[in-house]
């Protein structure tokens, strides 16, 4: 029996029924912090019953609330909003049949890996780059825009000992540890890849025309013409392999700047050569959702909080996310609910930030409680997951059929077997993988590059806040075992005081650091709310990237005020 952690992460480890990591590769018999406390976080702040406005209620009458307010609106007003707290295709993505069966609005799915899918397919047809198998033959990495050491660590034991250059835009634990470090400024990525490709074709080995001079090229990204030589010298000399991080999708042309960096390695020869997420491949996650209902609407991540200020947003449903952590400007979410513009209803384990301020809150089973599958962005196992603690709650296919029986809602993919759907969706034996507990998904053959160099905008100056991942959370999870001070880290300032976008302003702790160069403010995503309470995401506007509208968390101009010393 084999269960899998189904977190939003690289590595999805594998344990046994003892809840210890399996030693099959890429596992390794070792996992992170995150994954070893599972146990114990699993029963703390708990939904334990069923909440209508703050009062436990049996678990029928929560659904009858939620039926009710869900007949008095329109389809384009209703909005379901899930995402990767969990990466099972029975608690994500089935559910959706529900929602996309009534024709509600969607969310277009973008806030994390969406715009490099988009870039990167741009150039291969495909965003599927190398494998773990195919991590272990190469002598050297170029990790752009990531910090395995942090979030990769399965990926970073298989880069031990090899020769490591990271491109960042402060001094990361992976920079620490790596060979060579170049320090650019936010949003830059682009030009300094297009840079690289510059000296590529001075050396032969591009054809086409590029019009961007070594002048913008040394003042967009504040390195000089000889360090972007000795980045392009370190790609034909050592022919590494190029670790793209989802964090490039948030920043100012970063679609722009992925597929650039992704046609590095065809430019010099190599068959493959990157690495962003191998979850477009191999799984039929359209069918899963029962995307052929079509949506009333579908609506950006970045804009959802807008719509719900506007007034488009009147109902939402959220399951497997925590949107007031995590989407641009959700303090509009919470100012809608508490002024009853927007009926919020929460389906979640814990009492997130989201479920706090909800109407209704239904408990969930966590993946420790629940059968599911579950597959992951790096490797090629799929998992088939067992429960190794009782049920707590009510599972997300349960709930979703029994709103649908009270709404009447008769379309089959609703009512399909969801053991059959995900053999549909995988063309895995659904009887083979629950037997065997563990199945390899197939890899796509390697496609020809299509190389295109775009026009490149210059970056608007100023000051920038920057997220990055923290050792010891996923996102929003984890808070339960660990506090952290809402702490803003730069080389300036020391002390109490907001960081200001025009969108408004936080109050945090800031923090000088030698890691963190002039004109960035870096704080860890973890951090859910400010020191007066406010999420810190509410001076994060609606702007988003021009290839699938991930919002661009990595590029919010800011300013400081410092109120005490």
């Amino acid at each position: 029996m084999v269960i899998a952690c189904t977190r939003d992460c690289y590595d999805t480890c594998i344990f046994d029924d003892n809840h210890k990591p399996l030693t099959l590769f890429p596992i390794n018999g070792f996992t992170c912090y995150r994954g070893n406390m599972d146990i114990k976080r699993n029963s703390l702040n708990r939904v334990h019953r069923p909440l209508v406005d703050g009062k436990e209620v049996e678990t029928q009458i929560a659904i009858d609330e939620v039926v009710k307010e869900l007949k008095r609106v329109s389809p384009h007003e209703v909005l379901h909003v899930d995402y990767d707290g969990n990466q099972g295709l029975l608690t994500w993505y089935f559910p959706a049949r529900l929602w996309y069966a009534l024709h509600s609005a969607t969310t277009d799915y973008s806030i994390c890996s969406a715009e490099g899918h988009e870039a990167i397919s741009r150039v291969y047809g495909s965003s599927f780059g190398e494998t773990p198998e195919n991590f272990s033959k190469y002598n050297a990495f170029v990790i752009w825009g990531s910090d395995p050491k942090t979030s990769f660590i399965h990926g970073w034991k298989l880069m031990k000992d090899k020769r490591k250059v990271v491109i960042d835009v402060r001094v990361s634990q992976t920079a620490k540890e790596s060979d060579k470090l170049f320090l650019i400024r936010p949003s830059s990525d682009a030009f300094l890849a297009v840079g690289v490709l510059k000296v590529l074709r001075d050396r032969g080995y591009l054809n086409q025309g590029i019009d961007v001079s070594w002048e913008i090229i040394e003042d967009e990204t504040g390195l000089r013409r000889r360090d972007v030589e000795e980045m392009a010298e370190f790609y034909l000399d050592m022919k590494p392999l190029t670790l793209i991080g989802f964090a490039l999708g948030r920043t100012f042309q970063g679609g722009k700047a992925i597929s650039l960096i992704s046609t590095i390695p065809s430019v010099i020869g190599m068959k493959g050569g990157f690495f962003y997420s191998n979850s477009s491949y191999g799984i039929d996650f359209s069918y899963l959702r029962g995307k052929f209902n079509k949506p009333s609407r579908v609506v950006p991540m970045a804009e959802v909080s807008k719509e719900v200020e506007e007034g488009k947003i009147k109902f939402m449903f959220v399951w497997n996310s925590n949107p007031v952590h995590s989407l641009p400007g959700s303090d509009k979410i919470i100012e809608a609910v508490n002024e009853g513009r927007l009926f919020l209803v929460v389906h979640d384990p814990f009492m997130s930030e989201t479920a706090k301020v909800a109407n209704v809150v239904i408990p969930a089973p966590t993946y420790l409680e629940k059968e599911d599958v579950v597959y992951s962005y790096w490797h090629r196992l799929l998992v088939y997951n067992k429960p190794i603690l009782p049920p707590k709650g009510i599972d997300e296919i349960t709930l979703m059929r029994d709103i649908a029986r009270r709404m009447e809602i008769t379309d089959w993919s609703v009512w399909e077997d969801p053991w059959v759907a995900v053999s549909k969706a995988t063309g895995v034996n659904v009887q083979q993988l629950k037997e065997k507990g563990i199945a390899r998904l197939q890899d796509p053959p390697l496609r020809e590059a299509r190389v295109s160099i775009p026009t490149l905008e210059r970056i608007p100056k100023g000051t920038v806040l920057v997220f990055g991942s923290h050792p010891s959370f996923t996102n929003s999870q984890f808070k339960e075992i660990l506090k952290m001070e809402p702490t803003a880290f730069n080389n300036k300032y020391q002390g109490i005081g907001y960081v200001k976008s025009k969108w408004g302003k936080i109050k945090v702790r800031f923090v000088k650091s030698d890691d963190v160069p002039e004109g960035v403010i870096f704080m860890f995503k973890n951090q859910l709310v400010d020191l007066e309470g406010k999420p810190v995401n509410s001076i994060v506007g609606p702007e988003k990237g021009e290839m699938a509208g991930t919002p661009l968390l990595n590029f919010v101009n800011v300013e400081v005020e410092i109120t005490h010393q």
